[in-house]
């Protein structure tokens, strides 16, 4: 019996139609994709912001507990509680009684609170920095540079509250 000997032929590469295929998935996902990009970046912002506030928060009651505990502890070395036990950083022009009232005593404490990581803080218009330091009605605002000003966090050393706008 004879044998045939077949041999098979390889394609190399992809027909017209797969290609167009591929091309039709790829762009059906970037419709999807980029009206909603818009919303994933914001959210991340949210995000960021109510992380720093967070942060803030968690630092602020941390120097409370210690003053609460043991007024003489080393924690408390930099900073200036208040009569109610809320942190105020030393400075010449602050009342600890009423709360900050400069942008160089909202930067002291930023950098006391969040000791880790502490996300770049402006007074002016550095468009580099991560947050805009401003006094508003006695407390510090911290606006968040990226959101174009939008969300912002919120802390008065008069009652140690600390809240976030990210609407």
């Amino acid at each position: 019996m004879p044998t045939t000997l077949r041999i098979a032929v390889r394609s190399k590469g992809f027909s017209l139609l797969q290609s167009a295929v591929a091309l039709a998935v790829m762009m059906v996902g970037i419709l999807i994709l980029v009206p909603r990009m818009d919303d994933i970046i914001e959210d991340a912002w949210r995000a960021h912001v109510k992380s720093v506030g967070s942060s803030l928060q968690t630092g602020a009651m941390i120097y409370r507990k210690a003053w609460m505990t043991d007024k003489t502890s080393t924690l408390l070395s930099g900073m200036t509680m208040n009569k109610h036990g809320w942190p105020v950083p030393r400075d010449s022009e602050t009342d600890s009684d009423t709360g900050v009232t400069t942008t160089r005593s909202c930067e002291g404490l930023w950098n006391s609170l969040l000791d880790i990581e502490v996300p770049t803080l402006t007074t002016g218009d550095d468009s580099g920095a991560d947050f805009r330091i401003e006094v508003v009605e006695g407390h510090c605002r911290y606006y968040h540079r990226a959101s174009g000003d939008r969300f912002y966090i919120d802390y008065s050393s008069a009652d140690g509250r600390v809240s976030w706008n990210i609407r």
